[in-house]
């Protein structure tokens, strides 16, 4: 199971790719200024790291069909 220095790893590496992880001792509260609620005690490291990438992969989605849709198109 995770640890703060392990949490703390993870946060920094995302960090270094321009993605901010907000936490509350082993919660992580935010991801990217969205709201999260992980508790990072339950996760495996390698599995919060694909968590988070899901959270990302999502906030993508998003943001392109936000776009795509509100485009105007001449």
């Amino acid at each position: 199971m995770l640890n703060a220095q392990k949490l703390q790893a993870i946060v920094d590496t995302f960090a270094k790719y321009n993605v901010e992880i907000q936490t509350d001792g082993m919660r992580i509260t935010a991801v990217n200024g969205q709201p999260a609620d992980f508790d990072a005690t339950t996760f495996m490291q390698d599995q919060l790291i694909e968590m988070i990438c899901k959270v990302l992969a999502n906030q993508l989605i998003h943001e392109v069909w936000v776009n795509e849709h509100t485009k105007k198109w001449g």
